[in-house]
């Protein structure tokens, strides 16, 4: 699920494996010149889920924190 939060995208999702949900986020700025979306974060692994939601709830959470901590 793609977002736009402050000068940020996040790409929040989920990995199905082994009955289990991974959450992960990805999170884009954008550069003022080109305009195109640059990866500035890679959350990894966050953490394993019963439900897809949930995960992908988790890894949101996560990106936004990130972005709060990151922001200028």
């Amino acid at each position: 699920m793609g977002f736009d939060y402050k000068q940020f995208h996040i790409e929040a999702s989920s990995l199905a494996e082994g009955g289990h949900f991974y959450a992960r986020a990805k999170i884009y700025r954008r550069e003022s010149a080109s305009g195109d979306a640059v990866e500035v974060k890679y959350s990894g692994d966050l953490g394993d889920y019963h439900f897809d939601t949930d995960a992908i709830e988790a890894a949101q959470r996560w990106a936004i924190q990130w972005c709060d901590a990151n922001s200028v």
